[in-house]
């Protein structure tokens, strides 16, 4: 008899289990089905956030939300993509917001240079060496850099430049900042990827090729504590500073000869 009313307990409490099982599903299926198909959740509002130079109308252009779009099921990594192809775009993320909001979060690529191509457009490019704007006049304020070391029709929008001196000129750009006691405003680039240092009021710097690029700078800046004189804008005296080895820089006058050749 106790082995029947066990029995009888344990088979209520198994029904019991299973009809709140039951419940359980059809809650989680009702509010799957609102969320799925409840007005409340289209995507009503689309807010962009984060640009500054590109134009609002050129983002939105990058996505279409359909009426009646569920917030759930927006396919938001495809229109990351999307917007993320803008030449100017550097980054982009989309958050979704309850009940019924969108916000485009982008990061636009920050000018570092302008690039001069042989056929005379100016780009400017960020610190990935990424074009994202061309003009026929450099930017106001960005480092110039003359590159001859890729052709201009490689100078595609939002795909990194083909140019082997970049790297260095990065690094003298950062050396320059740092140092400050020669302000560079031009790079120039060869077509062998040899690099030119061009200061504020002449006396150009020879560095030839990136290789042991940081250590050619450390010898310049010795050699202009050494040589204060060389810093200075009224200096006509002196052609270029020859760096193609950096334990052996030279300093040519006017009267030397051309430039130096590796």
């Amino acid at each position: 008899m106790v082995r029947r009313h066990k029995a009888l307990n344990r088979r209520k409490r198994n029904v019991l289990r299973w009809a709140l099982g039951i419940a359980t599903l059809v809650l989680v299926a009702e509010c799957v089905v609102a969320a799925l198909f409840s007005p409340r959740f289209h995507v009503k509002e689309v807010a962009i956030t984060g640009f500054q130079t590109i134009p609002e109308g050129r983002l939105r252009k990058q996505f279409q939300v359909p009426a009646g779009q569920n917030l759930f099921l927006a396919p938001t990594r495809d229109w990351e993509k999307a917007i993320a192809r803008l030449p100017g775009v550097e980054s982009v993320a989309i958050h979704k917001e309850l009940p019924g909001q969108l916000e485009v979060v982008v990061q636009e690529r920050k000018p570092w240079a302008s690039v001069r191509t042989s056929d005379g457009n100016w780009h400017t490019v960020d610190m990935q060496f990424v074009p994202f704007r061309t003009a026929a006049q450099p930017e106001p304020g960005l480092l110039r850099i003359l590159a001859s070391d890729f052709a201009p029709w490689e100078a595609l929008p939002g795909i990194p430049l083909p140019s082997a001196g970049l790297e260095a000129a990065r690094e003298c750009a950062r050396w320059a900042a740092d140092y400050r006691k020669f302000p560079v405003n031009q790079i120039e680039i060869d077509t062998g990827s040899k690099v030119c240092l061009n200061r504020i009021g002449g006396v150009p710097v020879y560095l030839g090729s990136s290789e042991k690029i940081n250590e050619k700078l450390t010898s310049l800046e010795k050699l202009l504590t050494v040589r204060p004189d060389l810093t200075t804008k009224d200096n006509t005296q002196l052609y270029y500073i020859n760096l193609f080895a950096a334990d052996a820089p030279a300093i040519a006058e006017k009267q030397a000869l051309p430039e130096p050749k590796p």
